[in-house]
Formats: structure tokens, C-alpha cells, sequence
């Protein structure tokens, strides 16, 4: 299920590793103590990657879906 605005705005982390909450398409939310980012899970040769797409607030929901976008444009790899 996709993330909505009102559940990003009010996310908060209990535990002091993170939280991942997935958008889908590889990216997710990481929820911590101090912070909320966007974060996307690819593959390239065979191992796995994360690339971080920026931080809530500063990045929107939406924001965020774009540069997902853009990323799968500019790399088609397995994600």
C-alpha cells in the first residue's frame, strides 16, 4: 500500500535503529529518532543499493515519487 501525506507527516520511530515504511518500487520511508528520509533499494551487478532521495520535510511525498522516477529513467537496473 502507498504512503499517504497525513501518515508521513505524523511517523514516528520507536525504535533507535529506524523504521522502514515502504511506497513501493523499491522505495521506502526511513523513520529514526532524528529524522525521516526517502530512501530507494536497487540492484546493480548482482548487489543491493540504496539511494537516498532526500529528507521529509524538505522533500515531499511527491517530490520524492519524481526523483524515484528519475532514477529509474536514468539507470533501468533490477529494483
Amino acid at each position: 500500500m502507498a504512503l499517504t501525506d497525513t501518515f508521513v507527516r505524523n511517523a514516528k520511530s520507536a525504535k533507535p535503529a529506524g523504521e522502514k515504511h515502504a511506497d513501493g518500487d523499491g522505495m521506502y520511508l526511513l523513520v529514526t529518532p532524528t529524522g525521516k528520509y526517502w530512501r530507494l533499494d536497487y540492484r546493480f551487478l548482482e548487489k543491493r543499493k540504496t539511494l537516498a532521495l532526500g529528507v521529509y520535510p524538505a522533500t515531499s511525498l511527491a517530490k520524492a515519487r519524481a526523483r524515484r522516477a528519475e532514477a529509474r529513467v536514468l539507470a533501468p537496473t533490477e529494483y
